[in-house]
């Protein structure tokens, strides 16, 4: 009896190694937008940051965004909702939810898409970028963030040289993880700065095809070349923003929003592809991944809801790490 006991214990143990070396490490997340209605530090954004933290995320990165009227516009400032005030008591919400709070930059210019951005003059706009984040950067430091972008899809100031100044004056400032995100795949294998952060980076919303074996065909393609790329530039990678939207409709045009593209909810769509994204990039070494979006309103999303949010959906559940893999 005592040896079976002891091969029976020997078995569990062996299992629960196999089960564990089986299922990749990763964490999950979601960018997290500050709503009109429910601004932080209130009770409505502390419980929905608590329903954040109930479907098993482990992430809350908090959107901040910086501001500037035109793409070629040289004095991007920070943006009304984004002072340093409000973005501190954003951070202190989500860790008090049990999150770990990110700090993400975003550029806002109205009626552009970021990667559009197009600085008449390339030293005074990084110039001014780089003391209009810095406050940010200090109150991650103080709140003891681990890891902040410096930015998000700055597509048209990739190229520039201007890179290795600005990060270097964020690390005078902070010791956490500096991080990019570019908005593509095929801009992050463009990208020749990731030298400079501490991961690769980059936003998905690739075009998929309707058929299952060729929806998956697609996403180990795009897995297999962001691992990769964490390979040659030996860091690790993150997709910091996985986004589909709960409609029909939307797998060939997943970056369209429903100002863009007005189609039927379908919220079981939304479910499925981003679990298939999840467990296709993490099966590829990727070690992170954030859901775009969610909301500081804890009634955002919803049956009813056809935009990217997966609040109050069930594609919520992507958020929580499966406990075996095979």
């Amino acid at each position: 009896m005592k040896i079976f006991r002891i091969v029976l214990i020997a078995l569990v143990l062996a299992l629960a190694v196999f089960f564990f070396i089986r299922t990749p490490s990763y964490w999950t997340g979601v960018n997290i937008k500050m709503s009109a209605n429910a601004p932080w530090g209130s009770p409505a954004a502390q419980a929905s940051m608590k329903q954040l933290a109930q479907t098993g995320a482990r992430m809350g990165m908090l959107v901040a965004f910086a501001w500037q009227d035109k793409p070629e516009s040289v004095t991007p400032i920070l943006g009304n909702d984004s002072q340093p005030e409000t973005i501190r008591q954003g951070l202190r919400d989500i860790r008090a939810a049990g999150l770990t709070p990110m700090l993400k930059i975003h550029l806002w210019i109205p009626w552009h898409w970021a990667g559009e951005v197009a600085p008449a003059q390339m030293d005074e706009w990084f110039a001014n970028y780089q003391k209009a984040i810095m406050p940010l950067i200090d109150i991650a430091r103080e709140e003891n963030v681990p890891a902040v972008f410096a930015g998000t899809e700055l597509r048209g100031v990739e190229t520039a040289s201007q890179w290795p100044a600005l990060v270097s004056a964020i690390r005078a400032h902070y010791a956490g993880q500096v991080i990019y995100d570019t908005d593509s795949l095929e801009q992050a294998e463009k990208f020749q700065h990731w030298d400079l952060f501490d991961a690769v980076a980059t936003s998905l919303y690739t075009a998929l095809p309707d058929a299952q074996k060729d929806r998956i065909d697609v996403m180990t393609d795009n897995a297999r070349r962001l691992q990769n790329l964490g390979e040659k530039w030996k860091r690790p990678v993150w997709v910091a923003e996985l986004g589909l939207r709960s409609g029909q409709g939307i797998l060939q045009r997943p970056w369209m929003s429903p100002e863009q593209l007005k189609v039927p909810v379908d919220l079981a769509i939304q479910k499925t592809v981003l679990t298939e994204w999840r467990d296709t990039l993490t099966a590829h070494g990727v070690t992170g991944i954030s859901i775009w979006c969610w909301y500081t309103d804890p009634h955002d999303g919803g049956t009813d809801n056809s935009d990217f949010t997966v609040q109050n959906k069930p594609a919520s559940s992507v958020l929580s790490r499966p406990a075996f893999r095979f």
